[in-house]
């Protein structure tokens, strides 16, 4: 029905495109169709206590090992969401991918060690975050960030809450501790700091860089990591901010409240000396 002399407005306006700003899962249609025609999926064992391949987590021992309690809440660690429209789509889309490739875990980037990955949030006892670099030993699993394909990287929490060194220049800017546990990062965290000159990562070569874009990058802009550069040597273009593992020297330390139970289990079980040089019995009874 035509209204007559309407108020309203009738121009509809053009929905803004939200696709480079969108997180989207990038499977292989021959890993689903292999997938299906497999039928294991409701015969695997975990699935059938869990409804899915990945954990169920019973408890926060892992993490309680590695951070301080004074670090133990909803600010350095994500939680689940009280309402479900919240970080909902970056754990369904993280979870989908992984999933289709039979990801149970991943191995942190700089020990190797093998991380569980947990159905709800925290989702890893570390970080995920997005890289292009592919690293030696671990898979290559995919996700679309702003239309392109970035590797997906996981980092253990006791190597985040290491000391990072510069093998170069002994910088020592990357911290860790800052990061929020068990949740994507869509930057590649590793190169935050930009303390050397960048090099090729084709030639070796150093990368002329404006400062105007590295001072961007330490304001907080760290998507400027993935910006395309073009080596003048030999003429690769790519992302040459982004830096390996090997860039650092990472010094894993134990952090404080470890240290305090460590030492408190030490004089509950060990003999203490009296004045005279005696042994005190220092069981308990």
């Amino acid at each position: 029905r035509t209204r007559v002399n309407s108020m309203r407005n009738d121009k509809k306006w053009q929905r803004k495109d939200s696709i480079h700003t969108e997180l989207r899962c990038n499977i292989d249609p021959d890993i689903l169709k292999r997938n299906v025609d497999a039928k294991i999926f409701f015969e695997d064992d975990q699935v059938k206590d869990n409804g899915s391949i990945f954990c169920k987590r019973d408890n926060f021992d892992s993490l309680r090992r590695e951070i301080p309690t004074s670090k133990f809440n909803g600010i350095h660690i994500k939680m689940e969401d009280d309402c479900p429209q919240g970080g909902d789509d970056v754990r369904l889309c993280l979870l989908k991918t992984l999933g289709a490739h039979s990801m149970r875990s991943l191995p942190c980037v700089s020990c190797f060690q093998s991380l569980p990955i947990y159905d709800k949030y925290p989702l890893v006892d570390g970080i995920f975050f997005l890289s292009s670099l592919p690293r030696q030993g671990v898979p290559s699993v995919h996700l679309l960030f702003d239309g392109r394909p970035f590797y997906i990287e996981v980092i253990c929490v006791a190597c985040l809450w290491s000391n990072w060194e510069c093998r170069h220049c002994g910088d020592e800017s990357f911290v860790g501790r800052s990061l929020i546990l068990g949740t994507l990062y869509t930057f590649d965290v590793i190169s935050i700091p930009q303390c050397c000159t960048p090099l090729c990562h084709s030639c070796n070569s150093p990368i002329a860089v404006s400062p105007q874009l590295i001072n961007y990058i330490k304001m907080g802009n760290y998507s400027l990591i993935h910006e395309p550069l073009t080596c003048s040597a030999c003429g690769s273009t790519r992302d040459h901010l982004s830096r390996k593992v090997t860039h650092y020297n990472i010094n894993r330390q134990s952090h404080p409240s470890a240290l305090m139970v460590m030492e408190t289990t030490v004089s509950m079980t060990s003999p203490k000396l009296g004045t005279d040089g005696n042994i005190i019995d220092a069981s308990i009874s």
